[in-house]
Parts: C-alpha cells; structure tokens; sequence
C-alpha cells in the first residue's frame, strides 16, 4: 500500500512532480469523481487535482497552487445530510475547524488528530484521510458503507 509520508526536508528546490496514485469516488454504485495525488520526488510533498463527473475542471493555472505540508494532510470531507452526498477534498491540519453549513448543521466540523472528524456522534458527515485509499475506491455514500 502507497503512503503520503511526511514530506522530506530539502533544500530549496524546483518541484518536480511525477503522478503518485488515483483515489476513486463512487456514490453507491455511479462513479462522481477522481482524485489525482501528484508527489515531489524530492521533498515529496503532494498536490492534488479533483475531476468530478460532468464538469470541466482543469485548471487554467500550472503546477498546484496548494501542497500539503509536515502538519497537513489531504482529506475529503462529505455532507450527506442531502439524498446526494456533497464532498470536497480539502488540505487540512489537526485540530482545525472546517467552516460548514447544511440542513444538519451550522458550526465548524472538527479535524481530528487522524485526520479523520472529532465527532463521532455525526451522522452526517465524514472526514477521509486521502492516505487510506490511495489507489482504491472511497464510497461517499453512507448506506452503502
């Protein structure tokens, strides 16, 4: 099984970025997106780029405009307080809040220190570390979980 390992220190340099691994994401059994994990093979930091089903969302810009970093991690976070999940992959650290509001909830969701969601009382939502499914496929839909 692949790793995001904690970036290695280097000294400054030009990243160069070689494709890493693919995590799929299903909704039951239709397939709603693809996250591409980019890593340095130097310092090994990572990007990411998200293609969702039907939209066109290559970037216009060059390289990854956000990496993770020693005290971050790449997760995605989904709301399935709708019939259709919601979810977004995010950069986050331990502990950090992410602002959200829904039908459920209006208050920040909580980071744990596994990068996973602090409160395990939510049936709600979700908090994916993209480190578990490298290469594999994520169900965001919770009946079928």
């Amino acid at each position: 099984m692949l790793a995001l390992a904690t970036p290695i220190p280097a000294e400054q340099h030009e990243h160069s970025f070689r494709y890493y691994a693919a995590v799929n994401l299903y909704n039951g059994s239709e397939a709603v997106g693809v996250v591409d994990v980019w890593r340095c093979t130097i310092c090994h930091v990572k990007g990411i780029e998200l293609r969702v089903q039907g939209l066109n969302n290559l970037s216009a810009e060059a390289g990854f405009p956000i990496l993770d970093g020693p005290d971050s991690r790449w997760v995605v976070f989904v709301c399935s307080a709708e019939e259709v999940p919601k979810f977004d992959v995010l950069r986050v650290s331990r502990g950090e809040d992410i602002p959200h509001e829904c039908v459920e909830r209006q208050s920040p969701i909580r980071v744990s220190q596994t990068y996973s969601l602090e409160n395990r009382d939510d049936r709600y939502h979700r908090i994916y570390s993209l480190d578990d499914y490298l290469n594999e496929n994520l169900q965001l839909s919770p009946s079928s979980r």
